[in-house]
């Protein structure tokens, strides 16, 4: 098996068709998205190589119902490449079309087909009132917002839109109105006696389709000021302490000062077969500083964290005003958690090739997905009964990356595992105890088939690509010997850059 072409292509979504035949030493490919969307301009790729007479290209799109466009046709005298766009069909419902290929010489005539999937241009539509309640006698204002799949506005004409109260009785209606810059502003004023409750706008397009949004209109005092409770998201059962704050403010940004009454509990599951829990509670009694906040650090382990018959860390708290006795209600919650540590892979290959290098990097996080830093962990390979292992350092975002040397691998598949703890601690084992858990990670990379044992794999770039400026793609490959013609000296090597 000889090898013609080799074609780099960073993007998953592109299907290549590459045709080469005995007697017809030309090849071809061409390049095209696999899935598409109707109504859009989506751009071919064609390429001929090694042309030693003239040919002639043609590259078609024929629709289930058998409409046929021609997307590409051009005479070929030497090495050919050219990109061209085209207009996707508009559709109603997914669609598949195939894609004909075929490219002729004096004798021989090669072609190929592939199919390939549209869907109909889908649109999202968003409603926006100016707040999300409304007193009687205020005017409620409302925004419709068109956008295409990829979140640019678009203008359409929107055949109704109705607002009903909560009977159900429409009181208000707009006939055919079309957006600006996708923007539809509407509103209507209530009447001072307007039913207290649920309203609903709905809007109908062209299409019929139907989108709605809801506001309530209600009599409501605002409350003099605030109350927050700020306490940790997750609690392990190896703290010790968390530090809990209540913080009280004005509506117009002031602090509140006054006494904060804070009830701390983790509440007893309860089960019917289970009897005498009860809830661990405590009580604490604060004042706000200048801030207007009051800040208590707890002693955690006095509510049985490892204990797996209790429930969340729950915090109901009373600030009362100095000078007016008013006071407000506020509440907290947080999370118990066992897992200290979680290990985890990224960007790791499905399938190594022997002899280019396996690379991936291993992510170490907190119980609550913060980066653990400067950190050692340990990577693990068994590979046809051997083992090795590797203690790597995580980096500033909690990453450490590896590149394994893949030429002695043998076996179909290899297995990694990764762990934060080189040796696992031993736990004993206690009914309704929590132990402290570490999360490894595991992978299983297959070995990648290549009748030819030829290898090409393009390198994981650092970060992200920048428009217009100019980026670095590495790849690495192994050509074996008996691959090239007799006589061939180069290896021509063809990439596509796609962007979505």
């Amino acid at each position: 098996m000889a090898l013609h072409l080799l074609c780099l292509v960073l993007i998953t979504s592109v299907i290549l068709q590459t045709v080469t035949s005995s007697t017809f030493k030309s090849i071809y490919l061409v390049t095209v998205s696999s899935e598409v969307v109707g109504g859009t301009t989506e751009k071919l790729c064609a390429q001929v190589h090694q042309v030693t007479e003239p040919l002639s290209l043609k590259v078609s799109m024929e629709m289930e119902g058998g409409s046929s466009t021609i997307l590409l046709e051009a005479a070929v005298t030497k090495d050919f490449y050219r990109c061209t766009s085209f207009q996707v069909p508009t559709v109603k419902t997914d669609s598949v079309a195939t894609v004909h290929v075929s490219i002729k010489g004096r004798k021989d005539e090669m072609s190929k087909k592939t199919k390939i999937l549209i869907k109909p241009k889908r649109f999202l539509t968003i409603f926006q009132t100016d707040k999300p309640v409304y007193k009687p006698g205020q005017t409620v204002k409302f925004r419709i917002v068109s956008l295409d799949a990829s979140f640019l506005s678009f203008n359409q004409m929107y055949e109704t839109v109705e607002l009903q109260d909560p009977n159900s009785n429409r009181i208000a209606q707009w006939l055919n109105q079309s957006t600006v810059s996708g923007i539809l502003d509407l509103s209507h004023p209530m009447s001072a006696e307007a039913t207290q409750g649920s309203y609903i706008i709905t809007a109908w397009n062209e299409k019929g389709e139907q989108t709605s949004q809801n506001f309530d209109i209600k009599e409501y005092v605002l409350p003099k000021y605030e109350v927050k409770v700020h306490l940790p998201q997750t609690i392990t059962i190896l703290d010790n302490q968390a530090t809990l704050r209540v913080c009280g403010k004005y509506t117009y940004g002031k602090p509140v000062l006054g006494s904060v009454t804070m009830k701390v509990c983790r509440n007893a599951i309860q089960h019917h077969w289970l009897y005498g829990t009860s809830n661990i509670c405590e009580l604490y009694i604060m004042k706000t500083d200048k801030t207007g906040c009051a800040t208590q650090i707890i002693d955690v382990t006095r509510f049985a964290l490892n204990y797996s018959s209790f429930d969340d860390f729950e915090v109901e708290t009373e600030m009362e005003e100095y000078g007016t006795g008013v006071i407000l209600k506020g509440s907290g919650k947080a999370s118990f958690t066992n897992v200290i540590v979680t290990v985890c892979f990224e960007d790791v290959p499905q399938a190594y090739k022997p002899g280019i290098a396996y690379e991936g990097k291993i992510k170490v996080t907190g119980p609550v997905s913060t980066p653990i830093p400067n950190e050692p962990v340990y990577l693990f390979l068994r590979n046809s009964g051997t083992s090795e292992n590797w203690t790597l350092t995580t980096d500033s975002k909690g990453i450490a990356s590896f590149s394994l040397d893949t030429s002695l691998w043998s076996s179909e598949s290899v297995s990694l595992s990764a762990r934060y703890q080189k040796v696992r601690e031993d736990y004993p084992y206690m009914h309704g105890v929590r132990r402290p858990g570490y999360k490894s990670a595991y992978h299983f990379a297959r070995k990648f088939y290549s009748k030819s044992n030829s290898f090409v794999k393009i390198m994981q770039g650092e970060g992200k690509f920048s428009c217009e400026k100019d980026g670095i793609v590495l790849a690495r490959y192994i050509i074996q010997g008996e691959e090239l013609m007799k006589g061939q000296k180069t290896l021509n090597f063809f990439y596509l850059v796609s962007r979505r």
